[in-house]
């Protein structure tokens, strides 16, 4: 009989990535920071869903492009 070829693999330690709880208001706030200066933009497809992007003000001619609209 020949030898598998098949290399044993050790599984990588997992890593935990530190936790923090925000409450809603919180988790809220740092929302409306991101999508600070950012343009509303919206696209809604043949069923009725609305599809909603934050966009860069410089990107806004790439969007309306893919069928987006401004708010």
């Amino acid at each position: 009989m020949t030898q598998p070829t098949k290399r044993i693999r050790k599984r990588k330690p997992q890593e935990s990535a530190p936790v923090t709880v925000l409450s809603h208001a919180e988790h809220l706030q740092v929302l409306h920071a991101r999508e600070q200066g950012k343009t509303v933009m919206y696209k809604q497809d043949a069923w009725g869903h609305i599809e909603t992007r934050f966009v860069r003000t410089h990107n806004v001619a790439a969007w309306e492009a893919k069928g987006f609209v401004v708010r």
